[in-house]
């Protein structure tokens, strides 16, 4: 919600979408390296004592953000980049509660697919919502709702959250995640997949633009938010057997093959259920994802992992939406599809590679 909300204000504040796209690059790109750091002081500190101080900062620099949008664009990005650099990402610490509570894998996958189906619905509502309150209250609105909503879920993990949800060991943080067996591979594919979802976003958009349809652009995002909405409650239904790594790959194998869809059947009538097909596989691998994380990496350590995975999927929607963007407007709109289904095929194999086969490796020694 409020990196739209973000380009909604600038862009009327300011009149230029370049400033607007660079504001809401460097609050994603601060919240997508930051994170890491406020997740380790979480896993070390415990949640309450790094929510409230943290959710109070973020507070402040959005509020500089709507005060000063009309400024200069320094004060701008970085106002932008404080309050992304400040910003508790909620789904981390939820995501840490469940792997540290539940630790029989089906409930596990369960809370997980919960999760995800959540996350779809406010990634369908959130920008429906900024879009909506800008145009009934004025571009400020959707941010100050925004806040809102970050106060609400940040003062109840706060409230709920247990006194002593943090590492005994301090000794076990003195090493970086990176240097633990297959999180590397696992945060490259997730980088490849963030591109899959923001060259996505900007080849749906502009195919509906040159088809003369650019009002339905949100639909069809959200149609393709559907499919995984839908896989993700089925998803959640059944008992797993298979490895959380061979369940990731396969995910994005039927990810990648989706993407071909668009890539080859240029027809703006089918292109709803094309989407709707390939987002059937968002959800299962975000999952698997989730659970393989919390399968390699301590549990004292969870909250930074699982902010490093959400960095990675940010970053990747940074860069995917600026190359697809270039690579679009040289080549036309439905050639963007071309670079998804790249990005999925680089995905599916550092996910085989570098993490099935591997894994299967590490087992044998």
């Amino acid at each position: 919600m409020n990196p739209v909300a973000i380009v909604l204000l600038i862009s009327s504040t300011t009149d230029s979408y370049a400033y607007a796209g660079l504001a809401s690059g460097s609050y994603t790109l601060a919240s997508a390296l930051i994170g890491p750091r406020v997740g380790r002081l979480a896993d070390l500190h415990g949640s309450r004592k790094v929510l409230i101080p943290i959710t109070l900062v973020h507070i402040l620099s959005m509020c500089a953000l709507i005060k000063f949008s009309s400024s200069s664009i320094i004060l701008i990005l970085i106002f932008a980049a404080s309050s992304g650099a400040s910003l508790a990402n909620i789904g981390s610490f939820t995501r840490t509660r469940w792997g540290r509570s539940l630790p029989d894998n089906k409930e596990l996958n369960s809370a997980l697919s919960i999760e995800s189906v959540l996350d779809e619905f406010s990634f369908v509502a959130g920008p429906a919502c900024a879009g909506l309150l800008f145009a009934k209250f004025g571009p400020k609105f959707a941010l100050i709702a925004g806040l809102l909503f970050l106060f609400i879920g940040a003062s109840g993990l706060s409230l709920t959250s247990n006194k002593n949800d943090f590492s005994k060991n301090p000794e076990e943080h003195k090493h970086g995640l990176l240097k633990i067996v297959l999180v590397k591979p696992l945060l490259i594919s997730l980088i490849a997949l963030g591109c899959i979802f923001g060259g996505n976003t900007i080849a749906v958009l502009a195919v509906a633009k040159e088809a003369g349809f650019e009002s339905q652009g949100g639909l069809l995002m959200a149609i393709y938010s559907l499919g995984s909405l839908i896989a993700g409650t089925l998803y959640g239904l059944k008992h797993w057997k298979s490895s959380n790594s061979h369940r990731y790959a396969l995910a994005l194998f039927f990810m990648t093959i989706a993407t071909f869809g668009p890539a080859v059947i240029h027809m703006y009538s089918v292109l709803p259920f094309l989407l709707m097909i390939s987002g059937v596989a968002i959800s299962p691998t975000l999952i698997a994802a989730n659970a393989l994380l919390k399968d390699i990496v301590p549990n004292e350590r969870l909250n930074e992992a699982f902010a490093f995975l959400g960095g990675a999927i940010s970053i990747g929607i940074t860069l995917g939406s600026a190359i697809s963007g270039t690579f679009v407007s040289i080549t036309g709109a439905w050639n963007g599809f071309y670079f998804v289904s790249g990005c999925a095929v680089i995905a599916t194999c550092v996910s085989f590679f570098g993490l099935v086969t591997q894994k299967k490796v590490l087992i044998h020694e």
